[in-house]
């Protein structure tokens, strides 16, 4: 047998173990294509609940997902990026044929083969217009295959779903970013209202979720009862829609406001109603508050008898 003719290894007539030892020895993407090569090179991948912990969504000017697993058996590279980016904003000298018949990838029954080129480090999914739907597909599949934790979702911009939908039902982590929005621009603002909205009915957030919002003062809203995270953190301004009556609906145990939207009257009535009510999820409401922005003089709350903070009165961190 001549050695310059390429000959097919029967790899799937190994015993499974065979097969285990093979899978294992590859890196993810390879594993990626693998799985995406059959129904029975998917079922096998499957069955071996390949762990994917350390998974990062972002949604920017640039759409991608990163992937990590680090267990006894298993190691990738922590900077294995899958990028999905439409084809039309590609570099110039990109042939989207000569590609797609090297690497075409189909995530689903009947979906558009994504076009994809490969590195060491990355993958480049091209697509024909919205990247979010591919990436939504691309979760979707990694769900499926793989034994998936998502750590943190990532939007930056005006670069929400239309749906709400990312492909995930949970994550650890989520960061919203709107660097600026003109507060009289009302539709834009109905428009994050109701795309923020959307995400948080279809994400469950378990950890923390930040909020980088700026000038969201005038038409702004979410339901506060859509926060189900373990932590919410107002950066900057961002809190600066939340009213005492808001503050008193949301609840989640801790709660976090970099720069503090409320009076003096606000803070003590908010005091005085939460501890008079059955609220019993609030660990603690953390409120940043410059010099001179209020005056705490009128701060009274001997009815609620408080005693001095010392390390034997604080609740667990």
């Amino acid at each position: 047998m001549s050695l310059s003719c390429p000959v097919r290894f029967p790899l799937l007539k190994l015993p499974f173990l065979c097969i285990e030892a093979v899978v294992k020895s590859l890196d993810i993407f390879v594993i990626i294509f693998f799985a995406l090569s059959s129904r029975k090179t998917r079922q096998i991948v499957k069955h071996l609940k390949i762990p994917l912990n350390g998974i990062k969504i972002f949604l920017s000017y640039k759409k991608w997902i990163k992937l990590a697993s680090l267990n006894n058996d298993w190691f990738f590279e922590e900077e294995m990026i899958w990028f999905f980016e439409d084809y039309n904003e590609a570099d110039p000298f990109f042939d989207e044929h000569q590609c797609s018949r090297r690497n075409p990838l189909v995530l689903q029954n009947n979906a558009v083969p994504l076009y994809t080129s490969t590195t060491h480090y990355s993958l480049k999914s091209y697509t024909d217009g919205n990247e979010v739907i591919p990436l939504k597909l691309a979760m979707e599949f990694l769900n499926e295959v793989f034994k998936c934790s998502v750590e943190e979702v990532n939007i930056d911009g005006d670069n929400f779903p239309e749906s709400g939908d990312i492909g995930v039902r949970s994550a650890m982590n989520l960061r919203v970013t709107v660097p600026y929005i003109n507060s009289h621009a009302f539709g834009q603002i109905q428009n994050l209202n109701r795309e923020l909205n959307l995400l948080l009915e279809n994400l469950q957030v378990t950890g923390t979720c930040s909020l980088h919002l700026n000038n969201k003062k005038n038409g702004f809203y979410v339901d506060p009862k859509l926060f189900k995270c373990k932590r919410l953190v107002f950066s900057m301004d961002s809190g600066a829609w939340v009213t005492r009556e808001i503050l008193l609906q949301f609840e989640v145990p801790q709660l976090k406001f970099e720069v503090c939207p409320f009076s003096v009257e606000d803070i003590l009535s908010f005091v005085i109603q939460w501890f008079h009510s059955d609220n019993q999820k609030l660990e603690y409401l953390f409120l940043t508050i410059q010099d001179m922005q209020i005056s705490f003089e009128n701060f009274q709350t001997e009815e609620l008898k408080p005693v001095p903070c010392s390390e034997r009165n604080r609740a667990p961190s």
